[in-house]
C-alpha cells in the first residue's frame, strides 16, 4: 500500500476519533509508525544539549509503547532511512536549515511544527550537552538529567506533542499512572504550535529534588503511617521486584517520579521565597554549640535582634541601620557571585527577605510605631505589619537597586504582613509572593479576604513580579498535627475558579505548601500550563482515561466528596477556619454521606474491568478511602470516650495568693495521656482549688528544668495551656504560660484577641528536678459572666513540649488535643 493511501486512512480514524486538523488547508502528515514498524527517525544535533537527547529518548520509549515501533534516534550529521519522515529534536543543523532558532524563542517557550514529511519539537534550552543515562536498570540516572528548573523547552515541545497528537496521558507518577493508547500504525498532524506554560514558576517544594516522596506529600495518610507503604506495594510492585535493595529501590524511584515532574511541566523560573534569617542566630547571636554551625559565627550583633524578650530574641529589629547594612551586604555577595550565607534564602536573580515565622516583633519604640493597629482583625492574613516590613524590605531594595538594577528582592505577603501596606511606596525591584487559603474553599470569609489581598497586590502597580504561596496542606496538615483524619479537601473546581483568576491577573507562578491528592495534582499541573481549559473537560479526561469502565462511580465518588467538602453549606453555622474533627465527622463525613460514598466506592470496584482499572481503584480504595472510613471509626470511639472530671474543694481565703492554699488537699488532676492516646512518658500533674473569688492552678512536671525550651514566645517555647469555657464549645478561654513565667491569654469565639484574665502567674524553675507553675484566676474573670462557687465548667490542661524538644501534646482530659472545647473535662466548683 502506498503511502498515500496509509496517510489517507490513518488521518481519516484520527478525524472520526477527535483528533484536530484545519481542513481549509493542506496538511502536512508525519507517518511515525506502520503495522508496528518505525517508519520515522528522531533526529538531534550531533552535540544535542541533554535536554534534547532526555526529550528524544521520552519520545522513543512512548511512540514504542502505543505502537510497538523502535524509532531510530539519529544525529544531524548521519543521514535519515530513504522514505522515513523525521522528527527533529531539539535545535540542531536540520533545525537551522529551516530557518528555525532556539534564541528566537521566549524563557521556556517552544515550537510544535507540521512541514512536509517533517515535524519539528524545539524549545528553549539550557546549554549543557553532558551525557544522559536513560536505562531503566540504573536507578540513578536522574543524575545524568536537567533539574527541573533548567531551561527545557524541547522536553516541553515534546511532551506537548504527546498529549496532544498522540493521546499520551501522565496521570500519576505510579507504574499505573501513564496511559498510552495503542495502535499498530500512527500518524500525525495539525495545528502548529508555538507557547510557553502559562505560569513561569511551578514549585511543589521537597518533590522536586527527592521526588521519591512525592506520593507521600501528596497523601492523607501522615507520615510513617504504615498505609503508606501498602500504598507504594499497590503503586510500585514490578519497581520493588527489580530493585530489592532499599537504597536502590529509593533512587530507582526518584528516577521514575522525577520522569513524571518533568511530564507535568512542573518547575521553570528559578524562583524562592521563604524565611530567610534564621541563620543569623549562628552568625550573629552566639557561638553554636555544634562545630559545623559555629563555622558560620562572624561575631556576636545583639543589637541586629528584636528588644523587648528573655533569652534568644524570637525576631530581628528590621529598623536598625546596621541590621539593614548586613542584609544589603548579603544580598550584594549573593548576587556578585559570592554565594549564599547560612540558612538564607535565593535563588536564580532573587534574594529573600523574609522575616521569622511568628509575630513577636521587635519592641522597641521605633519598630513598634511602624505597628499598624487598624490594620489587625480577626484574618489570619492581615495587615498589621505591612508598613514595617515592607518598609524594611524598600530600605534594602533601593540600596541593591543601584548596584544590580537586573535583580529582585523576594517577599512574602504573609500573616500580619499579607496587605498591601497603606503609605510605604515599593521600589519596583522588590517581588511579591501572596500566601492565600485556596484550598480553605468553604470559608467564604477567609475566600473574600484572599481575593481582596490579591487584588489589591496585583492592581495597584503595574509589572510588579507576582507569585503565589498556596496553602494545599489544609485540611490535611491541621488533621495530621492533631492526630486525627479530615474529611479530604477535594476541590477541582476551586482550582480552576482560583486559577482564571490569578492568570488574569498576571501572576507568573506558584508554590505548593502541600500537594495533592491526584486529581487535584492533575488539574492543578494542566492549569498551571493552560488556565484557559474547561475543568470540567480536564475532569472527564482523567476519569474516562484512568479508570476506564469504572469511571462512571469513581466521577460521582470524586465530585460528591468534592460538593460536600467545599459547599460551605455543609459545615456548622458561623464555621471559620480550619476543618475541625467536628465539622470532617458530624457536618460532613456523616452516616447517610458514607453510606453513599461505599456504595459507589463498591460500584467502582465491581465494574473495574482490565487489571489496571482494578489496581487504579485499589489504590484510591487505600489512598483516601480506608483514610475515610477509619477516620470517621477514630471519631465515634472518641466521642464515647469519657472527659476528665473532677471535684474542686473550697478552701479558706487566700487573697489571689497560690502560695496560700493548702495543696495537699486540692483536687489531684492525673492520668495524663498522648493527644493521639496512651499514657504520658513524662511525670505531669495538676491540682485545683477555690476559695470562693479565685480558682488556684498548680501544675509539676518532674523534668531537668535546664532541658525545657524559652524561644522568647510563649506558643513556640515549652509550655502549660490552660483551656476553659462554660459549655464544651466556642466560646473558650486560652492561657499558655512558659518555664520564665511569661504568659499569654487569649480569647476563641468571643471577639478575638486577648483575654484581660487578671491572672498572677508563679513559675520556679530553681529545683533541679521540676518545673512547677501556680496561677491564681479571678473567679469573676475567668468565663464570659463570671464564675462562681457551685458552678461547672469546661476545663483542660494541655503540657505542650516545643518543637526543638520533639513536639509532643500531653492532655488531662482523654482523647483531646489544643482547641478541643468538646472533649474539655468537667470542674465542678465545691459552693
Amino acid at each position: 500500500m502506498s503511502r498515500w493511501w496509509v496517510c489517507l486512512a490513518l488521518c481519516s480514524v484520527l478525524v472520526l476519533q477527535g483528533c484536530s486538523g484545519p481542513w481549509g488547508r493542506r496538511q502536512h502528515v508525519v507517518l511515525m509508525a506502520v503495522n508496528g514498524q518505525a517508519n520515522a527517525a528522531i533526529v538531534i544535533a550531533k552535540d544535542a544539549t541533554k535536554v534534547a537527547k532526555l526529550a528524544a529518548m521520552e519520545l522513543q520509549r512512548h511512540i514504542h509503547r502505543s505502537t510497538d515501533a523502535v524509532l531510530p534516534i539519529v544525529t544531524d550529521d548521519a543521514p535519515v532511512e530513504p522514505g522515513s519522515d523525521r522528527i527533529l529534536v531539539g535545535e540542531s543543523g536540520a533545525t537551522a536549515a529551516l530557518g528555525l532558532k532556539a534564541e528566537s524563542l521566549r524563557a521556556q517557550e517552544y515550537v510544535i511544527r507540521f512541514l512536509p514529511r517533517t515535524v519539528v519539537l524545539m524549545g528553549r534550552d539550557k546549554e549543557d550537552r553532558g551525557p544522559v543515562t536513560y536505562d531503566e536498570a540504573d536507578p540513578f540516572r536522574f543524575q545524568t538529567w536537567p533539574d527541573l528548573f533548567d531551561e527545557q523547552g524541547t522536553l516541553y515541545a515534546v511532551y506537548d506533542f504527546l498529549e496532544r497528537f498522540c493521546g499520551v496521558r501522565w496521570y500519576s507518577p505510579t507504574e499505573f499512572g501513564t496511559v498510552v493508547p495503542r495502535t499498530s500504525s500512527l500518524a500525525v498532524f495539525g495545528r502548529d504550535v508555538r507557547r510557553a506554560p502559562a505560569f513561569a514558576y511551578r514549585d511543589i517544594g521537597w518533590p522536586m529534588g527527592m521526588s521519591e516522596v512525592y506520593n507521600r506529600v501528596s497523601s492523607l495518610w501522615p507520615d510513617q503511617a504504615p498505609q503508606l507503604d501498602e500504598i507504594d506495594q499497590l503503586g510500585y510492585p514490578e519497581l520493588r521486584k527489580r530493585f530489592p535493595n532499599r537504597w536502590d529501590y529509593i533512587h530507582a524511584k526518584r528516577s521514575m517520579n522525577r520522569l513524571f515532574l518533568h511530564r507535568m511541566r512542573l518547575g521553570g523560573q528559578k524562583y524562592q521565597a521563604n524565611h530567610s534569617f534564621y541563620g543569623y542566630y549562628a552568625r550573629f547571636w552566639e557561638k553554636a554549640a555544634d562545630p559545623k554551625q559555629a563555622e558560620v559565627f562572624v561575631e556576636r550583633k545583639p543589637e541586629f535582634f528584636a528588644k523587648g524578650y528573655e533569652g534568644q530574641p524570637p525576631q530581628m529589629c528590621y529598623t536598625h541601620d546596621a541590621f539593614i547594612e548586613q542584609v544589603i551586604q548579603d544580598a550584594c555577595d549573593y548576587f556578585g557571585g559570592k554565594g549564599k550565607k547560612a540558612n538564607a534564602v535565593a535563588f536564580g536573580d532573587f534574594f529573600a527577605l523574609v522575616p521569622m515565622d511568628n509575630g513577636s516583633w521587635c519592641k522597641c519604640d521605633v519598630c513598634q510605631a511602624e505597628l499598624n493597629e487598624a490594620a489587625k482583625n480577626r484574618f489570619f492574613s492581615n495587615g498589621y505589619a505591612s508598613e514595617y516590613i515592607f518598609g524594611f524590605a524598600n530600605k534594602v531594595a533601593r540600596a541593591i537597586r543601584a548596584s544590580y538594577p537586573d535583580k529582585f528582592l523576594a517577599t512574602l505577603a504573609y500573616a500580619q504582613y499579607a496587605y498591601h501596606p497603606r503609605w510605604v511606596r515599593l521600589e519596583p525591584n522588590i517581588a511579591v509572593q501572596l500566601c492565600l487559603h485556596i484550598r480553605n474553599i468553604h470559608d467564604t470569609a477567609i475566600q473574600d479576604n484572599d481575593l481582596a489581598i490579591l487584588k489589591s497586590w496585583a492592581t495597584r502597580e503595574k509589572g510588579r513580579p507576582v507569585y503565589l504561596w498556596l496553602y494545599y496542606c489544609f485540611p490535611q496538615e491541621v488533621a495530621t498535627n492533631g492526630q486525627w483524619h479530615c474529611f479530604p479537601g477535594f476541590f477541582a473546581h476551586g482550582i480552576d475558579r482560583w486559577f482564571k483568576l490569578y492568570h488574569r491577573y498576571g501572576v507568573r507562578g506558584a508554590f505548593f505548601n502541600g500537594w495533592g491528592q491526584d486529581v487535584e495534582s492533575y488539574v492543578t499541573c494542566k492549569l498551571l500550563d493552560d488556565p484557559t481549559q474547561s475543568v470540567d473537560a480536564l475532569l472527564n479526561d482523567y476519569f474516562s482515561g484512568y479508570y476506564g469502565a469504572a469511571a462512571g462511580p469513581m466521577k460521582q465518588l470524586y465530585l460528591a466528596i468534592e460538593e460536600t467538602y467545599s459547599n460551605p453549606a455543609n459545615y456548622p453555622a458561623g464555621f471559620f477556619g480550619h476543618q475541625t474533627k467536628q465539622a470532617a465527622w458530624e457536618y460532613l463525613g456523616t452516616e447517610e454521606r458514607m453510606a453513599r460514598f461505599a456504595a459507589l466506592m463498591a460500584a467502582a470496584k465491581q465494574a473495574a474491568a482490565t487489571d489496571a482499572d482494578k489496581q487504579r481503584v485499589a489504590l484510591f480504595e487505600k489512598e483516601v478511602w480506608a483514610y475515610m472510613t477509619q477516620g470517621r471509626e477514630k471519631f465515634l470511639a472518641r466521642a464515647r470516650a469519657e472527659v476528665g472530671r473532677a471535684s474542686v474543694p473550697r478552701m479558706p481565703d487566700a487573697g489571689g495568693e497560690a502560695s496560700k492554699i493548702e495543696w495537699a488537699k486540692a483536687a489531684v488532676l492525673t492520668g495524663f495521656t498522648k493527644r493521639e492516646g496512651g499514657a504520658a512518658d513524662r511525670k505531669l500533674e495538676g491540682r485545683l482549688a477555690h476559695d470562693g473569688s479565685h480558682l488556684y492552678v498548680q501544675l509539676e512536671e518532674k523534668v531537668d528544668p535546664k532541658t525545657l525550651v524559652t524561644d522568647g514566645v510563649v506558643w513556640a517555647s515549652d509550655d502549660w495551656e490552660i483551656f476553659v469555657a462554660r459549655k464544651p464549645k466556642r466560646p473558650y478561654r486560652q492561657l499558655g504560660v512558659g518555664p520564665t513565667g511569661a504568659f499569654e491569654a487569649l480569647v476563641h469565639g468571643e471577639e478575638e484577641g486577648k483575654w484581660d484574665s487578671g491572672v498572677v502567674v508563679k513559675s520556679d524553675t530553681t529545683a533541679p528536678d521540676r518545673w512547677t507553675t501556680r496561677l491564681a484566676f479571678p473567679l469573676a474573670m475567668l468565663v464570659p459572666g463570671g464564675a462562681k462557687p457551685g458552678d461547672v465548667l469546661r476545663f483542660n490542661i494541655v503540657r505542650v513540649v516545643s518543637v526543638k524538644g520533639g513536639r509532643q501534646v500531653y492532655v488531662w482530659s482523654p482523647e483531646s488535643n489544643v482547641h478541643e472545647p468538646d472533649r474539655f473535662g468537667e470542674v465542678t466548683l465545691a459552693p
